[in-house]
């Protein structure tokens, strides 16, 4: 068969496989044939990282409108003087209102990163025109900074529609009361994947968490570091709000001072799951934790709350087996307990440790797996 003779799926297949736009722009040379899947890959992601990057793609709809169907995800990187200096003339400022006169520009997703974001400082019209942007399902929000989390909440509600929030390390120039705070909260109704990541100070991520109502969220990622003194953090507030719809959560504990074991009044306020119905798989993710005598004691106490029966897998993830025997051996005996006879266990089929890096012949695998006999005499402990 010559190659003019192959079918145009494995073209299209091997085109969807480049990774950069330089390749790219050859292949939409090549032929005719080549040149929508080249275009689709081309233009499925617009990154925009300084305002000529902004008026080059605009002059583009303007010269190819038909290329506004490709765009399927808009990431904008823009960390910039003139976004401090000059707020109005920012990519994130300008960009809704531009795409009015393209409305077949339907974004699926769209990524802010490394910005000054001050919905209330731009254009009048700002926030109306950014609630066009109706298509966006997905918004992922990385080293953000608001005004105050008015800002933040005004921007959610511009998108109602949204269905995945990945929302990473984001800050207020100003705080506002609990009062405040709390009357500012809204709904998010079609929201079903969260994922947060916050050092302390947490003040954005928990008005976010504890404030706002998530009534279809199912699928929770969650890096938080705890302070052992500070009661406003609202953490706890989160799983009472959504613990009829969590079916899966991933979460990493991180304490804010080394050193200091976390008080059981703290664990008690910020870790209890109990109210959890419908939680179907738990992975804690270990993996930041090198200290030389870890304190668990916040793993132990939040599994021995759980009562759900729907839960039917743990993973407890670790860098390596080495790191993993280090980390638990000092309380592997209560772990072990605690998921092989609690009442939530009678659902529970797999207890997993997960490495980064595993070594099948590691005798250390060996000497951890044997720290849990209950769980090795159901056959439910699995490494990965």
């Amino acid at each position: 068969m010559s190659v003019t003779q192959l079918p145009i799926e494995l073209f299209e297949h091997a085109i969807d496989s480049l990774g950069d736009k330089r390749s790219l722009k050859a292949t939409s040379l090549v032929c005719k044939a080549w040149l929508p899947r080249s275009r689709v890959n081309l233009f499925r992601t617009v990154e925009l990282g300084i305002p000529l990057h902004l008026d080059h793609f605009m002059q583009l709809l303007s010269h190819a409108p038909h290329i506004a169907e490709y765009v399927e995800e808009i990431d904008i990187s823009e960390n910039s003087l003139l976004a401090v200096l000059r707020p109005t003339m920012s990519i994130v400022s300008r960009l809704p209102l531009l795409l009015t006169a393209y409305p077949l520009v339907r974004p699926l997703r769209m990524a802010v990163h490394n910005q000054l974001w001050l919905p209330t400082r731009y254009n009048p019209d700002y926030l109306h025109t950014l609630s066009q942007l109706s298509s966006v399902r997905s918004l992922d929000l990385f080293d953000v900074t608001f005004a105050t989390i008015a800002d933040f909440s005004l921007v959610l509600r511009a998108l109602p529609y949204l269905k995945t929030l990945s929302a990473k390390h984001l800050d207020c120039q100003r705080q506002l009361d609990a009062d405040t705070a709390a009357n500012i909260g809204s709904t998010v109704p079609s929201l079903t994947t969260l994922r947060i990541v916050s050092t302390y100070p947490t003040s954005a991520i928990d008005w976010l968490v504890q404030y706002n109502s998530f009534p279809s969220l199912r699928d929770v990622e969650c890096s938080y570091e705890l302070s052992t003194n500070d009661s406003t953090q609202g953490l706890g507030a989160f799983w009472d709000n959504i613990g009829a719809t969590l079916e899966t959560l991933s979460i990493s504990i991180s304490k804010r001072s080394a050193g200091i074991r976390f008080p059981l009044g703290v664990i008690e306020r910020q870790l209890d799951l109990s109210s959890s119905e419908v939680l179907r798989a738990l992975r804690f993710d270990c993996r930041h934790e090198r200290g030389v005598a870890p304190d668990w004691t916040w793993l132990s106490w939040l599994l021995s709350r759980l009562t759900c029966r729907t839960l039917s897998s743990i993973a407890l993830v670790f860098q390596s087996s080495t790191h993993a025997l280090a980390s638990v051996h000092g309380f592997a005996e209560e772990l072990d307990r605690i998921l092989a006879y609690s009442s939530f266990s009678d659902g529970l089929n797999v207890v997993a440790f997960e490495f980064d890096f595993r070594d099948p012949f590691d005798p250390d695998e060996k000497q951890l797996l044997e720290l849990f006999p209950a769980l090795l005499l159901r056959g439910i402990l699995r490494v990965t």
